[in-house]
């Protein structure tokens, strides 16, 4: 009998490690490798997009949409205990009826703020998680008159986790970034930011990367527009600040050929200066999240943020305005020949994503 057993206990370890190295070599085999810069062609918008920005006042919102899947009412198994390995059945994703409500609600934002530019991380064009709906179009028809460009940081054609779930794998994914523009851009590309997860890590995890386009002005001006989502799970950000490094080369190159720069988007650490404990007030200990040093840019380069309003909060759970611990981690980036006008915290209380839009206006000087 207890021959049988440790058989039957032999076969089921054998099974399990022909599963996992067969999706090992399965994610080598598919695994996405971007390198270097890659022009972007238009999404759409190409021709009713004005030519050159003729105002003095330029303005942004940056907003990571989590994809659709994660609303107020919903959470991401990953950032629970045990997520890697297992997660309540039917929870990997949440229903399809959330994913529209939660998407329908990014459309609606996109149409009600008026902004020249819309920096956008974490949109969907066909995913298992987000049930398929393809954002980026919601996206389009959202400002069907700006230019729109796509450009992807997570391609992935299976992702085996929760690795104990077979039948229920976050599965299949494509996404990244969209910039939405009033203004054509005369250059679109996409730069592969440095820094990368060990393997197998790595097989199925972000490509992270930067979208930079450059935009005509008056006067044979340039404004160049920066949209970014660093790294996250990056224990110790030596990911991070290797692309924080190769950021900072890439703004200042545009700076110094006389450009006005702005970066916007999801930097997965705070701002310099930012007071956590104001916004958690009852938390009395923690380990406070990463921040960006002081010193990270020149004299006169401007972080924006508005420190009254979080743009992040933790997923591990659906939103509870009395103890989820919230954070800013969406901001902007701004070059000394630009003068922050305004820079509000869109609050919608987390309703259509675990981020909140950040709104800039800033003026060329």
């Amino acid at each position: 009998m207890l021959r049988k057993i440790l058989r039957f206990i032999g076969w089921l370890l054998a099974i399990f490690a022909l599963y996992v190295i067969g999706f090992l070599i399965f994610g080598t085999l598919t695994d996405w490798q971007p390198e270097g810069t890659e022009a972007l062609e238009p999404s759409a918008g190409r021709l009713a997009a004005e030519p050159v920005v003729n105002d003095s006042i330029v303005s942004f919102i940056t907003w990571n949409v989590g994809y659709g899947g994660i609303g107020d009412k919903d959470f991401f198994f990953y950032n629970r205990a045990n997520g890697f390995w297992w997660t309540e059945p039917g929870t990997v994703r949440m229903s399809k009826e959330r994913v529209a409500s939660n998407v329908t609600g990014q459309e609606i934002t996109v149409k009600s703020n008026l902004a020249d530019f819309f920096l956008l991380q974490e949109i969907d064009t066909a995913a298992r998680r987000s049930h398929y709906v393809n954002q980026l179009a919601r996206a389009r028809d959202a400002r069907r008159d700006y230019a729109a460009y796509f450009a992807p940081n997570f391609k992935s054609k299976r992702v085996p986790l929760p690795l104990f779930q077979p039948w229920d794998h976050y599965g299949y994914v494509v996404g990244g970034l969209v910039s939405l523009s009033r203004y054509q851009p005369s250059v679109a590309e996409r730069i592969q930011l440095p820094g990368e997860y060990g393997w197998p890590t790595k097989n199925f995890q972000l490509d992270r990367c930067a979208m930079r386009q450059v935009v005509p002005v008056r006067g044979d001006k340039e404004l160049a527009v920066y949209n970014v989502h660093l790294s996250a799970y990056d224990k110790g950000g030596n990911i991070r600040r290797r692309q924080m490094t190769k950021l900072r080369e890439l703004v200042m190159a545009d700076y110094e050929a006389g450009r006005y720069v702005v970066v916007g988007g999801d930097w997965n650490q705070m701002p310099p200066g930012f007071d956590w404990f104001g916004l958690n007030p009852t938390v009395k200990t923690t380990r406070l999240p990463f921040a960006i040093d002081f010193d990270y840019m020149p004299i006169g380069w401007k972080f924006a943020f508005d420190p009254t309003v979080a743009t992040s909060r933790t997923s591990a759970a659906a939103y509870d305005v009395k103890k989820t611990r919230v954070k800013i981690i969406d901001f902007y980036l701004t070059s000394p020949n630009l003068r922050i006008r305004t820079v509000k915290g869109l609050n919608q209380r987390f309703r259509y994503s675990d981020h909140q839009p950040v709104y800039l206006e800033v003026e060329l000087l």
